[in-house]
């Protein structure tokens, strides 16, 4: 999920609704800096935009080529409550 700030800082969607096409797969590079903590932790991409992690899932070696590597990882997290309805939507789309 792409995030902008809003006036009081807080990190929020840049869009609603949001659809299948929203939620994209990442994947830890050779060169992403930092470390992978938990959903709601948000990570930048090679193009600094900011991306909120909402599940994570092992990834075998032989298919991380289809799958686009993160830049660097923050010790940032969104909220509780936006992490929540993330990954309610998360399921209802998968589903």
């Amino acid at each position: 999920m792409k995030l902008v700030q809003n006036e009081n800082g807080q990190r929020q969607l840049s869009h609603q609704p949001l659809t299948s096409a929203d939620f994209h797969s990442w994947r830890i590079g050779k060169h992403t800096k930092g470390r992978v903590g938990q959903p709601g932790q948000i990570f930048l991409t090679e193009q600094n935009f900011e991306i909120v992690l909402v599940d994570t899932r092992p990834l075998s070696f032989k298919d991380r080529h289809m799958v686009t590597p993160m830049g660097r990882f923050t010790k940032e997290q969104v909220t509780p409550e936006l992490i929540n309805a993330l990954k309610q939507e998360y399921q209802a789309i998968k589903h």
